[in-house]
């Protein structure tokens, strides 16, 4: 079992004896907190329960490489060509206010306390065919009042320190964050009852409440919302078709003097870096080189792909020569059939509801898709593309 940089700093918990709740949230990631915000935005006296398997940001809310994005060029494309270009912008713009919301109600004047900043992000092309191609879609991107911008060979060595690409493109709007520190500031602003190291073997109803039998104890629920993402599948066996989790590998160096300017990706090899405040330079991806056994929820790493990781940072990265690994370790996603994420409860049950298949954006989508999942609860329509309906369970 591996351990992040992130989740070397400690949140303060308070473990609940309460047995009964108007809702009992499943999961104790950034998915799940952000529900029990939103609740308490419509109705502060809820009485709420948090049941987590180990402990608050265990999962890949406490695992993931801190970007606060909407995604790469290389999204905003498979986007384009799997919706329309009407339904992508309708996406990105998702994310875009997925990070406005956590700046007004989370973040506010606290950027410092989450190491939060506001830096753009680039994706780099990885051949001269899609450089041009980049280029292309970056003026579709303008037209829609999306803020990207082209950099070239030299302003990728000078801010983002990588050599060997011809160019990138950028958009200004994305940033990076501690996302424990982050997931911090949700929970002192929630009024709710946590139950850690509790795993939960079922969820039935007796009558009009919910019965949530775990390895500790029984509660009891008027509704139960589940935001375990990668893990729904082992909670609720018919969405062993719907979610395929999907591992990913993250290596961490020493500290180096400042060189990254922000987020970048690489989609050639699913690689995307970043360096801390601190200077360590953070690189993740090439999942693709074991495709298969990386569709797992088993903790670890693995060789082959932490060479690669190593390998890039030797022989792209400006200062890598120099770079000494120092943490490695892995986080769990879970995809959806269509990318995109899984909201609200099926015809089975109202009561019950879903919050999962971030596939890989968890982070830049799951406070936003949290207010649309309660305002869904309380009677607002959620998006076709992302209701839980639209797929038969």
């Amino acid at each position: 079992m591996t351990q992040s940089f992130w989740q070397d700093f400690k949140l303060n918990t308070n473990t609940s004896k309460l047995k009964n709740y108007d809702y009992v949230i499943v999961g104790g990631g950034i998915a799940g907190l952000s529900t029990a915000y939103w609740l308490l935005q419509k109705d502060s006296n809820l009485k709420i329960g948090i049941v987590e398997k180990n402990q608050i940001a265990f999962g890949a809310s406490g695992r993931n490489a801190g970007f606060v994005t909407c995604g790469s060029t290389e999204h905003f494309i498979k986007l384009k060509d799997q919706f329309g270009l009407e339904k992508a912008v309708e996406i990105w713009k998702f994310s875009e206010d997925n990070r406005k919301l956590l700046q007004e109600h989370i973040i506010q004047d606290n950027a410092d306390k989450v190491d939060f900043k506001i830096t753009g992000s680039c994706t780099v092309a990885a051949n001269s065919e899609r450089w041009g191609y980049y280029k292309e879609i970056a003026k579709t991107m303008r037209a829609q009042n999306i803020d990207v911008y082209e950099v070239n060979a030299s302003d990728m060595d000078r801010d983002y320190g990588v050599t060997g690409f011809e160019g990138g493109i950028v958009y200004a709007g994305d940033g990076y964050i501690h996302p424990v520190k982050l997931l911090g500031e949700i929970l002192k602003k929630l009024n709710v009852y946590i139950h850690e190291n509790t795993e939960v073997q079922s969820v039935s109803k007796s009558g009009d409440v919910f019965v949530i039998k775990t390895d500790q104890e029984t509660l009891h629920a008027a509704q139960v919302v589940i935001t375990v993402n990668a893990y729904l599948p082992l909670v609720n066996p018919q969405f062993s078709q719907l979610i395929v989790p999907g591992r990913g590998q993250i290596l961490l160096t020493k500290p180096l003097p400042q060189f990254v300017k922000g987020p970048c990706y690489l989609t050639k090899h699913l690689c995307y870096f970043r360096q801390l405040p601190t200077g360590e330079l953070l690189i993740g991806g090439f999942r693709n080189l074991s495709a298969e056994t990386e569709k797992t929820h088993t903790d670890e790493t693995t060789a082959i792909i932490q060479n690669a990781l190593y390998d890039f940072v030797k022989n792209h990265f400006r200062l890598g020569a120099q770079a000494e690994i120092a943490r490695q370790w892995s986080g769990i996603m879970g995809y959806s059939p269509d990318g995109q994420m899984i909201i609200g409860s099926l015809f089975v049950d109202p009561g019950l509801h879903y919050l999962a298949g971030c596939s890989g954006h968890g982070m830049g989508l799951s406070f936003k898709a949290a207010q649309t999942l309660v305002n869904g609860i309380y009677g607002a329509e959620i998006p076709h593309y992302l209701h839980a309906k639209r797929f038969k369970v």
